[in-house]
């Protein structure tokens, strides 16, 4: 239903402009042979940006996939965040790509603002609709797409994660992990839940180039291209079955650097619990004391004098 909204939101910014000539005041229409820019009028300086940014991240993503970016995709921006946050029918994007219209949304509100800049996000976007592009054949599973995006836009998701701490760590040690089974087809729209799912997915596909090389991941895709299922590609590229990947993976979620980590991400609460047991446990030991010397100074009128 979300992917519904999204697809309409986008559908319906993109007839304003191209339908509308009596709207051409409010809209503007930025364009290059490479890609079509849609947006209101206040961002026509952010459309020029696309226009100058968009050949340099189209020629980065061919060379990393060797895949041609055969296509002219629509970046629509949105320059109000409550109008974009309907659009996206979720508070926590702050952009997201509709595959099978080649579109992008972005709220421009959002970019450069820690830790999203206007050039990565686009990235991060554009790389959904290339490989949805390329592997038609067979199921793109929602993780793996999520994490090869962020892989690409350098560990950077397209949505708000909430606070420092680890989300994932935190899940990994309290046996909460995601099965990727169930992230094959969508991810959860709560917040925790969806927050987890992408950092899920962002650490997969991390712990494959780390152990296979990035040579791993794009081998995967290539065999996916070409029709496979992406557990079989994942067994001919890696040499191990997808059973046996998720269960290394999960084992390095709770190795000892992981470990540290976890720890080093929730330093301060941490700290903050052990101060406040050293305070309760020093206050109990006040208690006792003082117990102590009452009963020692009733002891002591009880000595008859002589």
């Amino acid at each position: 239903m979300d992917r519904l909204i999204r697809t309409f939101s986008v559908l319906l910014a993109i007839l304003l402009v191209l339908v509308s000539p009596c709207r051409a005041g409010e809209f503007v229409k930025a364009e290059s042979r490479d890609v079509v820019v849609l947006c209101d009028e206040t961002l026509s300086f952010a459309a020029r940006d696309v226009l100058r940014i968009y050949p340099r991240v189209k020629a980065e993503l061919e060379s990393t996939f060797m895949w041609p970016v055969d296509f002219t995709p629509v970046v629509v921006l949105v320059g109000e965040r409550r109008a974009f946050e309907q659009m996206a029918g979720n508070r926590a994007f702050v952009a997201y790509a509709v595959p099978e219209k080649e579109a992008i949304a972005i709220d421009y509100s959002r970019m450069n603002v820690k830790p999203f800049t206007f050039e990565v996000t686009l990235k991060h976007e554009l790389t959904h609709l290339l490989l949805h592009r390329h592997i038609t054949k067979t199921v793109l599973p929602a993780w793996l797409d999520e994490g090869v995006a962020q892989w690409i836009s350098e560990g950077i998701p397209d949505l708000i994660l909430p606070g420092k701490e680890s989300t994932l760590s935190e899940a990994a040690f309290s046996g909460r992990l995601f099965h990727l089974d169930t992230l094959t087809h969508s991810f959860p729209q709560d917040g925790r839940g969806l927050a987890l799912a992408y950092e899920e997915s962002r650490s997969v596909v991390d712990y494959i180039i780390r152990n296979y090389g990035k040579n791993g991941v794009l081998n995967i895709l290539e065999a996916m291209r070409r029709g496979t299922g992406y557990k079989e590609a994942i067994e001919m590229s890696l040499m191990i079955t997808f059973p046996e990947l998720e269960r290394r993976w999960v084992k390095d979620q709770r190795s000892l650097s992981a470990v540290l980590t976890f720890l080093a991400a929730n330093l301060y609460t941490i700290l903050f619990i052990a101060a406040a047991l050293l305070t309760f446990w020093a206050y109990v030991r006040f208690l006792i004391r003082k117990r102590r010397l009452a009963s020692i100074e009733e002891d002591d009128e009880d000595i008859p004098v002589p």
